[in-house]
């Protein structure tokens, strides 16, 4: 019995320790085809992941290229309607000027009209025009005042025209009017006082804080010289310096009568006399003009030239020959341009000498232009504020220098008075 239950005990024994033993290998299996599985849906997770990477990559850079083609094709097509746009204003445009030209042309064609028809005429048709082409039914908060607006500017422009055509027509009845438009009416409102009035002016900040007083004065001074927007008063007030300066060299003295006296020349630019204990004296009346090289010199202005050196002869007890001028007394017309052949023939009976095509030279060295006054010890700038009413008198100390340097060598000092405010009433400049 022992044996029996002893063997009974070895066989549980035994299937006991099989189900222990057994029982982890399966769990141990099936969490490795777990881990296994888990492995597969992460491989496949991470697949997926950079397909979808892979897909909006794609698809970013074709919206792009999309976006591109049709961003270019909106340019294209907006360019276009504009470019388009353009020509149809431009188009509009030239038409409109066309009619309004053949409008004019017919009311100027028209004998007899008065300028006042002239200008009113002009004026309605232009409003007319406006009206047509702006719809001023949106403007209904304010159309009074438009209105009101409009009203006075039609007004003004008739009046613009009125002045025009009145010009037109007195120039038909006196063509004389013609010389002296452009070159020998100033500019009242604003001459002789320059655009640039100080040396501050013709130089930059940092030019005006590094150098020093004579560098600054001697560059504003070459900037002024080789400037091209000189006023009329300035090129004409150049243009006697540089003939003044030609007179001297041939040692006359020189009077600057016009831009020392100017209304009151006389017509008289400069007045030169050569040495008094010369064999012959002589004593030049100069009229200088500078005009542009389409005008001529007419006969009347070596009329006047020859009439003031009468009255000059007169006024210093300088006979008359037979009404005619004694020798050392000579009229002298100098001019950038040409003499009519009728004003030749005038000068040649009147014993006016003339000089043709004298212009200014190029360069900036070639005359003196510094005025220098012995008894102030100051020497000017030509946009100093007494430039044009210093008087330069040889024989008294004073001169003129080419350089600021060469003023100072001498003594001189740079005036300290600019202008600070217009004159109230300028004086006409030298023609």
């Amino acid at each position: 019995m022992v044996a029996l239950f002893l063997i009974i005990s070895l066989v549980v024994l035994f299937f006991a320790l099989k189900v222990l033993f057994h029982v982890p290998e399966a769990r141990r299996q099936e969490l490795l085809e777990i881990e296994a599985k888990k492995q597969k849906a992460e491989d496949l997770m991470r697949k997926a992941e950079e397909a979808i990477k892979d897909a909006e990559n794609k698809w970013s850079l074709r919206a792009a290229a999309i976006e591109n083609e049709v961003s270019q094709k909106f340019d294209k097509k907006v360019a276009d309607a504009v470019k388009d746009k353009e020509l149809q204003i431009k188009n509009r445009e030239q038409k409109v000027e066309t009619e309004r030209k053949e409008v004019r042309d017919f009311i100027m064609s028209i004998r007899g009209a008065s300028p006042a028809w002239i200008a009113r005429a002009i004026t309605d048709y232009e409003y007319l025009r406006y009206d047509t082409e702006l719809n001023w039914s949106c403007y209904s908060t304010v159309r009074d005042y438009i209105s009101s607006l409009r009203s006075a500017n039609r007004e003004r422009r008739r009046e613009m025209y009125l002045a025009l055509y009145k010009c037109l027509y007195y120039e038909s009845l006196f063509p004389g009017l013609l010389d002296y438009v452009d070159d020998e009416v100033p500019n009242v409102a604003t001459s002789p006082v320059p655009e640039k009035t100080t040396e501050r002016d013709w130089l930059s900040d940092d030019e005006y804080a590094r150098l020093s007083s004579t560098e600054k004065s001697q560059l504003a001074l070459d900037r002024y010289i080789a400037s091209h927007n000189k006023s009329k008063w300035q090129v004409g007030r150049d243009y006697e310096l540089y003939i003044g300066h030609c007179y001297r060299r041939k040692h006359f003295q020189v009077e600057h009568v016009g831009t020392e006296k100017k209304l009151a020349d006389m017509g008289r630019d400069l007045i030169c006399r050569s040495d008094p204990l010369s064999p012959s004296p002589e004593t030049h009346i100069v009229q200088c003009k500078y005009w542009s090289k389409e005008k001529l010199i007419h006969e009347k202005h070596v009329m006047q030239l020859f009439g003031t050196t009468v009255e000059y002869a007169f006024a210093h007890g300088i006979e008359l020959t037979n009404g005619r001028l004694p020798a050392r007394l000579k009229p002298v017309l100098i001019t950038s341009t040409r003499l009519s052949e009728m004003a030749r023939h005038f000068a040649v009976a009147l014993g006016v000498q003339y000089h043709e095509n004298i212009g200014l030279p190029e360069d900036v060295t070639s005359f003196p232009r510094i005025k220098c006054n012995k008894s102030s010890g100051i020497f000017h700038l030509p946009f100093d504020e007494q430039y044009d009413v210093t008087k330069i008198v040889p024989y008294e100390g004073d001169c003129f220098c080419v350089t600021v340097a060469e003023a100072e060598s001498k003594g001189f000092r740079r005036a300290r008075r600019f202008y600070t405010l217009p004159i109230s009433s300028p004086s006409v400049p030298p023609t």
